[in-house]
């Protein structure tokens, strides 16, 4: 495909914290039959493939390229088995020097007719990520997903805790204050980028209401994307479990989404949480709330 085409079927791009729903939805935008949704691929960190693989280099790091390589595997071979897995760690391997912006365009032009939708929580981590991202995709379009701050820090908190007694660090305490931080950051960052750009590039769209009227949102959202609505699409895009990327991967690429996600990938809908803003926050140790600078953006993405 030729860089001319994507002006017509321009890449899709969910923007977002983690813990906001990214894996689900991308899974389920995935299945539409123009769209095509990757796993965590990180593309925009660095500018090149060498700086990926520096960036990522720590111990604790090296699973954030198992999305990319499930990526290049399925693309190259149409399989994750572990032996495609490693002919696409040496693939990149090979290709140190190739810029991120070449490497982004050559996923993207192996996709035929398909539109790429993308979803690593990294591209809107920093405002340069975000302004590589579009320095390469100009024409994308900007999904920005968001979930109630209160769900997202709980969530995040979580993880954390799970994430230090696996390291056996679990009486160490979980700095909470940093959960909220990063919503404010990332979403701050989305906001002063989105803003920017012209009207209709961008969509807003709260995560659970999308997990709550799955098929009037997806409707919606395919409207925007000026792609098919009629019944089938819709009903294929509640299956993300249907998706190559949404299972555990082979042994030397496990990951690429939200593991609890790659666990169980179906779709689970229900009404959303009820939860406020003002409430002390659970896992704060002195029962403080949220500062007035994230109850403003909250209520500026439609939460209360």
């Amino acid at each position: 495909m030729s860089r001319s085409a994507y002006s017509i079927h321009p890449p899709v791009f969910i923007l977002c914290p983690g813990r906001s729903f990214s894996s689900v939805v991308c899974g389920m935008l995935g299945q539409h039959p123009q769209l095509y949704g990757l796993p965590e691929t990180n593309f925009f960190v660095a500018d090149t493939v060498g700086g990926l693989f520096q960036r990522f280099s720590g111990p604790g790091d090296r699973h954030r390229l198992h999305g990319l390589v499930r990526t290049l595997a399925q693309v190259h071979e149409g399989e994750q088995t572990e032996a495609a897995a490693e002919r696409a760690w040496q693939w990149l391997r090979e290709r140190l020097s190739m810029t991120t912006h070449e490497l982004a365009w050559y996923v993207a032009s192996q996709l035929g007719q398909r539109q790429m939708v993308e979803k690593s929580p990294s591209n809107c981590a920093e405002a340069a990520y975000l302004a590589r991202l579009y320095q390469i995709f100009p024409t994308a379009r900007f999904l920005h997903l968001s979930r109630h701050p209160r769900s997202t820090g709980k969530s995040l908190y979580q993880v954390r805790q799970e994430q230090r007694a696996r390291r056996g660090r679990d009486r160490m305490p979980v700095d909470g204050r940093r959960m909220e931080e990063n919503w404010l950051k990332v979403h701050g960052h989305i906001l002063r980028f989105t803003e920017r750009l012209p009207v209709g590039q961008s969509l807003h769209l709260q995560g659970e209401q999308l997990l709550a009227d799955p098929d009037y949102y997806l409707q919606q959202i395919a409207e925007w994307l000026d792609i098919r609505m009629d019944a089938q699409a819709i009903e294929a895009m509640k299956h993300p479990e249907v998706s190559p990327f949404a299972t555990l991967g082979p042994d030397n690429a496990r990951g690429g989404n939200n593991r609890k996600y790659l666990e169980d990938p179906r779709l689970r809908t229900g009404p959303p949480p009820k939860v406020n803003l003002s409430d002390p926050l659970e896992w704060m140790a002195d029962g403080s709330g949220f500062s007035p600078a994230t109850m403003a953006l909250a209520r500026r993405l439609g939460y209360r």
